[in-house]
């Protein structure tokens, strides 16, 4: 299950995702904390949002009335300390509504009763991890570049963990900021080379930092292997 928790505060969307951690320890669960980092984590590929009401700039009410016009099938759960809007609330026709404080009983009642019933997704792409190489439906997937396949390989290996372009920087080509373009080219070669095939969802991005939806990857093996195989000292 792919889940975004989305408030302003983040005391609320670390609470959500330890919760829903628990609740579905196979899914990736995200948060987000501002309208616009929302927005850029967004896609067709998520499938519950559980959208705070109250929010500096665009409310709650009218994001989710923007994610139902722009996304198929997404279930919008609204999450909220104010009662007082559940009617206004109710006219965008969401998947369910949790009053805070919210607790694992609540979510697991809502997950339910689900507009939207949450069906598992083929994935389109396979990695096999040693040796690591790439496959779209069952076909050898290259990058324009052959530094990218190692960037890739890299973000398979952390399973998920978003990773700050410093941290990539120093690990495959040693501290240095003349290579903030080269990184720069090699995620533009690899965003695109995902979106040729339909499968751009599968890279997320948040503030500088980068990572996989292993959700949308079927792994042939442990991606503790893929360190030895390039030799990354962390």
């Amino acid at each position: 299950m792919l889940t975004l928790s989305i408030d302003d505060q983040k005391t609320a969307t670390d609470l959500m995702t330890f919760m829903l951690n628990k609740i579905d320890p196979e899914g990736t669960h995200l948060a987000a904390n501002t309208v616009s980092e929302a927005q850029e984590m967004l896609s067709n590929d998520v499938q519950i949002v559980f959208l705070d009401i109250e929010m500096p700039g665009l409310n709650g009410i009218q994001l989710a009335d923007k994610i139902k016009r722009e996304y198929d099938g997404i279930n919008v759960i609204f999450v909220t300390g104010h009662p007082e809007y559940s009617f206004e609330a109710y006219s965008v026709h969401p998947s369910g509504f949790l009053s805070k404080p919210v607790t694992e009983k609540d979510i697991v009642r809502e997950l339910k009763e689900l507009r939207y019933p949450i069906t598992e997704k083929q994935p389109r792409l396979q990695v096999q991890c040693s040796p690591f190489a790439v496959f779209a439906d069952d076909e050898p997937f290259e990058f324009k570049r052959k530094a990218t396949m190692e960037l890739f390989a890299y973000l398979v290996y952390k399973k998920g963990a978003y990773c700050t372009n410093g941290e990539i920087i120093a690990l495959l080509w040693g501290d240095g900021t003349e290579k903030q373009a080269y990184l720069r080219k090699l995620l533009s070669d690899m965003r695109e080379c995902f979106r040729d095939i339909g499968s751009e969802d599968v890279i997320l991005k948040k503030y500088g930092k980068t990572s996989v939806n292993m959700n949308l990857l079927q792994c042939d093996g442990s991606p503790q292997v893929i360190a030895e195989e390039y030799g990354w000292i962390e």
